[in-house]
């Protein structure tokens, strides 16, 4: 009896975290007869499919003369919603799955020296998924940042941070607060819903995969996200080391000695002090990890996105499915032979695999860190430590799929 009221209980929470997907899951329906006849790119007319996507004449020609143009478009960071730019023009195309066409190859190689590659789109016709994921990572982020900032301004529930300090190559101005629990969990629940639009946008497989594996690719990646992005940006940004500070959100931050003060005045976690010894135990563990490895390198955006993404689909090929298998297989084959063509061709490297071997390294610890930290979560609802419909311990539930940790 016991042991059927347990499978009871288990199955409500599963059905109960799938509800919750399925109402972030409203960008992915399929798009009413008069969305389809719409530029992908402009939300003009379109007047047929050119290079495999619904687009108007202007947009197609665009793509045509970027594709067999020498020059290399910049962005120069102050046209978030420009149509005149044309890189971000060509980010649209590259994200609405635009694909160059074999006859434009010659004409798209350059020989000369090129800007780094997170500060100039190359038009490298055999990177084209690491061109679409940055062009979606970049749409991610504008969202991210707009969301957040007008729900902090208009909720006033954080205080801003005394420090307003952004990394040295962040194309946004926002204002920079400090985290508080409560908050944090609202604003990741919109992360969420915004990263499952851009899982969507990046990977085609996601319109088609049965609604249990599209929570598990969810949940993987935003733990991976959680795990990198803060100490990606952070290691741009506070310069003192150990670094004492770091991005909990895009716009929002947290000191390694104030957890307490994080959690004051929460109404949806009950956190004993050894439990908030342990998350600061955790990320300092991970700070420890990750700064020396990024300080060391000083990789490019593309480059985190690469990571990010192998540490996706080599996490996500552990669920049982053949089928979900063989996508990850392939998304991970495509990054590493595009990285390939990067370092060769845009980053003009003689021998790279030194840095190749560095990146891998990096994608190993976030994979730990992101481990460690769903690992730590899941014992935290067993204690019942956050309150059952918060954010955390909502992502942090395991699915039907597997009933081991996902990493």
């Amino acid at each position: 009896a016991t042991q059927e009221h347990e499978n009871r209980v288990r199955e409500g929470q599963r059905i109960f975290t799938l509800t919750l997907f399925l109402s972030f899951a409203k960008e992915m329906e399929t798009p009413t007869s008069s969305e389809a006849g719409k530029c992908k790119i402009c939300a003009g007319s379109a007047v047929g499919t050119h290079f495999g996507v619904a687009s108007c004449r202007a947009c197609a020609a665009f793509f045509r003369r970027a594709l067999s143009s020498k020059n290399k478009f910049e962005c120069f960071k102050s046209c978030p919603e420009s149509k005149d730019c044309k890189k971000c023009r060509l980010d649209r195309c590259l994200a609405a799955g635009m694909i160059p066409t074999v006859s434009l190859r010659t004409k798209a190689t350059d020989q000369e020296g090129s800007p780094p590659i997170d500060a100039v789109l190359t038009t490298n016709l055999e990177i084209t998924l690491l061109h679409r994921l940055m062009a979606n990572y970049k749409d991610f982020t504008r969202e991210r940042v707009a969301f957040e900032q007008e729900y902090l301004r208009d909720s006033q529930e954080l205080a801003l941070s005394p420090i307003q300090l952004l990394p040295i190559d962040e194309p946004h101005s926002f204002s920079v607060y400090v985290a508080k629990f409560d908050t944090i969990n609202r604003i990741w629940k919109g992360v969420a819903e915004r990263a499952l639009e851009f899982l969507t946008n990046s990977f085609d497989e996601m319109h088609s995969m049965p609604d249990q594996y599209k929570f598990t690719l969810l949940q993987n990646f935003i733990f991976l996200l959680y795990s990198s992005e803060g100490y990606f940006r952070s290691v741009k940004t506070f310069k003192e080391r150990p670094m004492e500070t770091f991005f909990i959100s895009y716009t929002t931050v947290i000191e390694y000695t104030k957890y307490p003060e994080f959690f004051e005045g929460s109404e949806m976690s009950r956190p004993s002090e050894q439990v908030t010894n342990k998350l600061i135990e955790l990320n300092t563990q991970f700070r420890n990890l990750l700064v020396p490895i990024l300080d060391r390198m000083k990789i490019t955006e593309i480059e985190f996105v690469a990571s990010l993404v192998i540490s996706l689909w080599s996490t996500s090929s552990e669920s049982n499915c053949p089928e979900v298998a063989k996508i990850c297989d392939c998304y991970r084959k495509r990054v590493f032979q595009e990285l390939h063509v990067l370092y060769r061709d845009d980053f003009k490297l003689d021998n790279y695999a030194t840095r190749l071997g560095e990146l891998m390294t990096l994608t190993n610890a976030l994979q730990m860190c992101a481990s460690a930290i769903l690992d730590e979560l899941q014992f935290f609802n067993f204690f019942d430590v956050f309150d059952k419909n918060s954010f955390a311990s909502i992502i942090a539930r395991k699915t039907q799929i597997k009933e081991e940790p996902m990493f």
